[in-house]
């Protein structure tokens, strides 16, 4: 109890001001505790099949060094397109690109984890598309709040932003954002109607992983020069030779004699059921099961 120091009675009326201090406190946190339960926070609403399925992917890969950033970032889930049963799972942390994966619907009303990456330029980063369509004179800086940029994807190599300005549309790859030399009947007479999921699903362990330093996969041109390529199918053949720390080559032409795409292979992640996911340094390190890229193109040493 506070008392004052001076004139008679002082004492007891600092101590009636306190008692009804108290009194009128206890009063408030009374009928705080009375208030209906309509009048509290609402609830936050449950989290979807697939934000569970994608939380759980997290917290497997995640233990992985390459992953970590992924535990405090915020994943930004979209569709990967229309008519591709596919999102999009954008990792961001402190306004900055992580990393991505892309996760497919399957026919038992499960998910199964597709590609996936790390970098500071995700699949499908806007920013990557901007700067290239300004640096590759597509576009200006004054055009760009006018584009429209939808997501096309059947799988890795066939991933594409369709790019309007105006009249004029462009093609430019989702990972690299480099103009492809497409339109959209050659999209759709190449890929209409075609399935994106070819790989097996992963497991709740992670095995191994191996990475290697990065080169240029143009330092030689194997399949210019006739070479054979190097089997895969194996893929303890194919992880031996990482684990050696010898070169790979991937190689693959998913638009014909028009394009030709040619990535180091800088080394994998095994999963414990047996699923092999390749690592390409694309703009970034760019997983992909190895059933996907056997399905689309060759390996050369």
């Amino acid at each position: 109890m506070i008392f004052l120091k001076s004139r008679n009675g002082s004492r007891r009326r600092a101590g009636l001001r306190f008692a009804a201090t108290v009194a009128i406190t206890a009063l408030l946190w009374s009928s705080a505790a009375a208030l209906p339960a309509s009048a509290e926070s609402p609830a936050p609403e449950p989290k979807s099949k697939l934000e569970r399925q994608v939380e759980s992917w997290v917290a497997t890969l995640s233990k992985q060094k390459p992953f970590q950033d992924w535990q405090a970032a915020d994943p930004q889930i979209s569709a990967l397109g229309p008519g591709t049963h596919s999102w999009l799972v954008l990792f961001s942390k402190e306004g900055r690109d992580v990393g991505y994966m892309v996760v497919h619907a399957v026919m038992d009303g499960s998910f199964q984890l597709g590609e996936y990456g790390t970098g500071p330029h995700s699949l499908f980063s806007l920013q990557q598309l901007k700067r290239s369509l300004i640096y590759s004179g597509l576009v200006s800086e004054e055009e760009l709040g006018l584009i429209t940029a939808a997501k096309r994807y059947i799988h890795p190599f066939a991933a594409a932003w369709e790019v309007s300005v105006g009249e004029h549309t462009y093609w430019l790859d989702a990972k690299t954002a480099e103009q492809l030399p497409l339109d959209k009947r050659q999209w759709t007479s190449l890929f209409d109607g075609k399935s994106s999921v070819i790989g097996q699903g992963v497991s709740s362990r992670i095995d191994d992983l191996r990475l290697n330093e990065l080169f240029d996969a143009y330092e030689r041109l194997p399949w210019l020069t006739k070479e054979a390529p190097f089997s895969a199918k194996d893929a303890r053949k194919l992880q031996k030779r990482l684990d050696e720390g010898k070169q790979l080559r991937y190689v693959t032409e998913p638009f014909g004699d028009a394009m030709l795409y040619a990535a180091p292979v800088i080394g994998y992640q095994s999963w414990s059921n047996g699923r092999i996911d390749v690592a390409l340094d694309m703009e970034g390190t760019r997983f992909i099961p190895l059933d996907d890229l056997l399905a689309q193109g060759l390996f050369y040493r």
